[in-house]
């Protein structure tokens, strides 16, 4: 397994008081001789924080997407890309790790997972060893509303971290430009944009950031890969794109990996991200794409019902997400109430009705 005296980690964006230092110290307990590159914004508190190199990015600054009574919400692209690249300047180990600054380690296990999958298919080959990242949130598709309406979303991959060589990381991150803003963030509201229907709902921007940079690198790398923005979308491009993943990336779970964020509860089970689940590269779905593309000998090693049949595996993690909605520490008394007599009870039921539809359906071809 690699040495962790040959890797690079670059933690990178805002320090949080509470979660960077946690990060910090699970990365000096589990990586112990790694290399750790702290890569945050001029004028930021970095005291009592324990890193290798310190690397002081000036702000490009950040975009408002939208605002709620309670709460603005800004995207931040441009900051991450500036901070990453900043930092992988100063990496100087032959593997390097790009990690969100609140993500925390509970153990090394995504280093076994390194040099598996090595099989790759004829196309859409860029990386010299595939790069391992989250399936929070690597997409394959995305709801728009009802379990129905679902939009596929190519070139998806997440930000949240990725471990490889440093070379191939420089090859993800380095040549991808800052976006013009606040034009990219507003897109759709643009004149002679409006009529155009975003994956993303409420949320306007061009593409979102996981698929800006996952469409980036291919795109400059690729003649033949193009889209103008995030609903320029296709069967043709999805299945590039599907090519482009499997052979390019391995895309782990919390219990391949061993890394969450405390932001999100579910990150140490995605199941209870709720019917999201549906639309995510997760470990299953990547090892019958790997089977598929790459290695048709390859044994599938798991198994998931969730999507056996995808509409009871939409109905039944309904119940997961209020389940986990219950479980999670800063949920208010008033939302656990809820969710114990109204949300569970709901759709507990609902997965039931669906599950006594698809028996008397099966059981109605059967006696044909």
């Amino acid at each position: 397994m690699i040495d962790s005296k040959d890797i690079s980690v670059i933690v990178q964006g805002p320090i949080n008081k509470k979660e960077t230092p946690k990060c910090l110290k699970s990365i000096r307990k589990f990586l112990p001789e790694a290399e750790i590159i702290l890569s945050t914004w001029q004028g930021t508190d970095i005291s009592n924080l324990d890193y290798d190199i310190l690397v002081l990015c000036e702000d490009p600054g950040t975009t408002l997407i939208e605002e709620f009574t309670h709460k603005k919400t800004y995207n931040n692209m441009n900051r991450q890309l500036v901070s990453t690249k900043e930092g992988l300047k100063k990496a100087t180990r032959k593997y390097a790790m790009k990690l969100r600054s609140d993500l925390i380690f509970t153990s090394d296990r995504f280093l076994e997972y390194f040099n598996k999958f090595e099989a790759r298919g004829n196309n859409y080959n860029l990386f010299k060893h595939k790069i391992l990242t989250d399936v929070l949130f690597t997409r394959f598709n995305i709801k728009t509303g009802k379990f129905e309406n679902r939009v596929i979303i190519p070139f998806h991959v997440s930000d949240w971290w990725l471990f490889g060589l440093k070379e191939d990381l420089d090859t993800y991150f380095m040549d991808t430009e800052l976006v013009k803003e606040p034009e990219f963030t507003r897109y759709f509201n643009l004149e002679g944009n409006q009529e155009k229907i975003s994956p993303y709902g409420k949320a306007r921007f061009k593409f979102a950031p996981e698929q800006y940079f996952g469409y980036s690198c291919f795109a400059r790398n690729f003649d033949d890969i193009y889209m103008e923005d995030a609903a320029d979308y296709s069967e043709e491009l999805m299945e590039k794109f599907r090519q482009a993943l499997v052979n390019n990336f391995i895309i782990l779970e919390f219990k391949q990996s061993g890394i969450y964020l405390n932001k999100y509860p579910y990150s140490k089970n995605e199941k209870f991200s709720g019917d999201q689940y549906i639309g995510l590269y997760n470990f299953w779905r990547y090892e019958n794409e790997y089977k598929k593309y790459c290695d048709d000998t390859y044994e599938i090693t798991t198994k998931d019902s969730f999507f056996e049949n995808e509409k009871l595996g939409y109905s039944k993690l309904r119940v997961y997400k209020h389940i986990s909605k219950l479980t999670d520490s800063s949920t208010t008394l008033t939302a656990k109430l809820e969710q114990l007599f109204i949300g569970i009870p709901i759709s507990a039921i609902s997965y039931l009705i669906d599950v006594i539809k698809e028996q008397l359906s099966a059981n109605k071809e059967q006696n044909k």
